[in-house]
């Protein structure tokens, strides 16, 4: 009688049927976010502006989603979905400034994150491109 590994297929894939890009995003995102904080020896002041870079990448992730759903489609219904590449920019420009002038760890690690996750969203919808339904 064969014996059954006790991790085996099918039980990766019980484990991992949930588990969407966005979770992986967030726990990178988190795990970067708390180490900085740590090694900087944060205050409470820093660690709020932790939690609000982590929301604001939320923010941006699902926006980044819908552009990539607009882009997709035959033809967009909110023609003006391109600029918002370019407002990000700019805001990330202005909060990097402003973040590097009060010396704010958390929110310059954020400012890092916002600028390579739209890099690996380009990458990651080159090998997994996106089907749009309707």
């Amino acid at each position: 009688m064969a014996r059954r590994q006790a991790f085996d297929s099918s039980t990766y894939r019980a484990c991992t049927m949930n588990l969407r890009t966005w979770h992986l995003e967030a726990a990178v995102v988190y795990a970067v976010l708390i180490s900085v904080n740590l090694f900087t020896h944060a205050d409470g002041l820093e660690w709020l502006g932790a939690a609000a870079v982590a929301l604001g990448f939320h923010h941006a992730s699902v926006s980044s989603r819908m552009a990539e759903a607009e882009a997709a489609r035959p033809v967009p219904s909110v023609e003006c979905f391109r600029m918002a590449a370019l407002y990000f920019v700019g805001k990330e420009v202005a909060w990097f400034t402003y973040f590097a002038a009060k010396g704010s760890y958390s929110a310059l690690v954020g400012c890092a994150v916002f600028a390579v996750h739209p890099l690996w969203r380009r990458w990651y919808r080159a090998r997994f491109p996106k089907v749009v339904t309707s």
